[in-house]
């Protein structure tokens, strides 16, 4: 009975060393394992990330959006009971064809355009009134790129004057596990050195600091890594079975949660 005992004890103490062996290498996603030489410092020119023309807030026109070449005008023109109906194409020069009358609407607001189609019209009509619906042209949106420790990793539309806060939030949030004192925004316009910056959002949370909370610019790469005592953790909820089957025997089974409880 001895011998069975003591049996039981060693194979104990082999899984408890083996999974403390396991926890200690538990390591940052986000810590490369190479060192600082392997860098590489290969004269292969990467070409920047192509460049968008419209933050993600600007795609809808507003009554201050300008007109701009390539934008759809759908024009109505009215007079009496009757209306016309034109689309229309802003061309390279700015200007517009309305029917056989060309308006110079590059760079004006909708209102403005209204204005000087109606102008224009009247030579041609009894009393016209002019309405204008502005069609911008097929955009490309400015964009981040979000990976790490979060919800939804992947491309995020930018904002004006977006925030790595409002990155996160855009990606449903950060894990519970992730490191928010050790975000890193990579910015390069040159890929062969990039800039690499540190956002520290635990002192906006803990603190109301906003100064580590940086701004954005188009085609940052933002990395949330996750931390080390999150990875025991898990690491630990996937050896508990095991160890609940070895120590069992052996101690009360109310001792159990305290030997293989892992707190952050």
């Amino acid at each position: 009975m001895r011998r069975l005992h003591t049996t039981r004890m060693a194979v104990v103490l082999i899984i408890v060393q083996s999974s403390l062996l396991f926890l200690t290498g538990c390591r940052n996603p986000g810590q490369s394992t190479l060192p600082p030489s392997a860098v590489s410092t290969g004269s292969q020119v990467i070409p920047p990330l192509p460049k968008g023309d419209v933050f993600a807030d600007e795609t809808v026109p507003t009554a201050e959006t300008p007109i701009e070449i390539g934008d759809t005008l759908e024009v109505v023109i009215r007079r009496g009971a009757g209306e016309e109906k034109y689309s229309s194409l802003v061309r390279e020069n700015g200007s517009v064809s309305v029917g056989f009358i060309e308006v110079e609407v590059g760079g004006v607001t909708v209102a403005e355009a209204e204005r000087r189609v109606q102008e224009a019209a009247k030579p041609f009509m009894r009393e016209p009134r002019a309405q204008v619906a502005l069609k911008k042209k097929l955009l490309k949106i400015k964009r981040v790129f979000v990976f790490g420790d979060v919800k939804k990793p992947g491309m995020v539309p930018m904002a004006r004057n977006m925030t790595v806060l409002q990155a996160l939030a855009a990606v449903d949030n950060f894990q519970e596990s992730a490191l928010l004192e050790e975000i890193r925004v990579v910015r390069g316009g040159d890929f062969s050195k990039p800039q690499i910056l540190t956002a520290d959002l635990a002192r906006l949370f803990t603190y109301g600091d906003l100064s580590r909370n940086l701004a954005l610019e188009e085609n940052d790469v933002i990395f949330v890594p996750r931390e080390q005592l999150g990875d025991a953790k898990e690491a630990a909820l996937k050896i508990m079975p095991i160890l609940q089957v070895a120590i069992m025997p052996i101690y009360p089974a109310y001792l159990i949660p305290a030997l293989t409880t892992f707190k952050p």
